[in-house]
């Protein structure tokens, strides 16, 4: 058996095959290790990142294609929301109109052949983006008149909501009712602008 202890490394090429396979296959190894770790490696994560920054791409251009695909049905109920904003705007009173609404539904009720005791503005009401405005009605008529009264005050141009109902008979013996009825409408606040 051979001795492999006493090769020198100057005389390389005079060694048996078996120490310089072993030799060229430990350098070969060396390399090899030494360009994976720092040629290869950084490489290998280079392309993990994008990969990853790619899923991400790919994500987020799938959710702006389904907000592109979804921005003309979005964009319809902008449009309906615009539409029913301006109806509902258009049936609120301006200060100016006020005086004309209580003269409304004055000549509703006599219409309806009943007797006003009391119609008059309560105190403007401070709400988030509104004011709202009690209208106090209390009348006497019949029941019926009453209905009448009630449906006519909801066909009106402007909104007037009925709240705090309550009736009564006016006597025992009568069927004449005494209504008492506060109501509201509502009015925009008047939008402040910036100061710059």
């Amino acid at each position: 058996m051979a001795n492999y202890s006493d090769l020198d490394i100057e005389e390389i090429a005079d060694w048996p095959l078996l120490p310089q396979g072993i030799l060229i296959l430990l350098l070969v190894a060396i390399i090899q290790g030494f360009g994976y770790w720092f040629y290869l490696k950084p490489q290998v994560e280079h392309i993990d990142g994008l990969k990853t920054k790619e899923q991400t791409l790919k994500t987020t251009v799938a959710i702006k294609a389904n907000k592109v695909a979804t921005l003309p049905k979005l964009q319809a109920q902008l449009d309906e929301l615009s539409e029913r904003y301006d109806y509902l705007s258009r049936q609120l009173p301006v200060q100016k109109e006020l005086a004309s609404m209580l003269a409304s539904v004055n000549e509703v009720g006599l219409k309806n052949s009943l007797t006003f005791t009391r119609i008059d503005w309560g105190q403007k009401q401070n709400q988030e983006f509104l004011y709202r405005l009690p209208l106090n009605i209390e009348l006497t008529g019949d029941f019926h008149n009453i209905g009448d009264f009630t449906l006519a005050i909801a066909e009106l141009p402007r909104i007037i909501n009925f709240d705090d109902v309550y009736w009564q008979r006016v006597s025992q013996e009568s069927s004449t009712l005494h209504f008492r009825v506060r109501a509201y409408t509502y009015q925009f606040k008047p939008e402040v602008k910036d100061e710059k």
